[in-house]
């Protein structure tokens, strides 16, 4: 087989990216723990590359409905129960977390997707 024609048998998809220097896409997974409407420090930045498949894979103990902004994506969060939210990081930049809830609308944290 040539080169040329092995090239041919993989998925155009495959090509691309390798074509591109190799830049694959990953799934990512990030477990959240909300306490009190609050993430502890080291889980407010979520940092992920353009193209990654990512979970949001969230726990907490008071009822809060979740929003990425600039995706426009809604979880609602129950107590005691994991919530995943998925989704493909399309666009890149700095996006908040936000939460809703009974008294509280507040920033929780922050996504960035930085470009492949």
């Amino acid at each position: 087989m040539t080169r040329r024609h092995a090239w041919s048998m993989l998925p155009p998809v495959v090509v691309a990216l390798i074509a591109i220097g190799g830049a694959v896409a990953e799934p990512r997974l990030f477990d959240l723990a909300l306490k009190d409407g609050r993430l502890p420090e080291n889980q407010r930045l979520v940092r992920v590359r353009q193209g990654d498949e990512v979970t949001l894979k969230w726990t907490t103990d008071r009822p809060f409905t979740l929003h990425l902004h600039g995706y426009d994506l809604e979880a609602k969060l129950v107590p005691q129960t994991p919530t995943e939210l998925r989704f493909t990081a399309r666009a890149t930049g700095r996006f908040p977390l936000e939460i809703h809830g009974p008294g509280t609308e507040r920033t929780i944290g922050h996504l960035e997707v930085h470009p492949r």
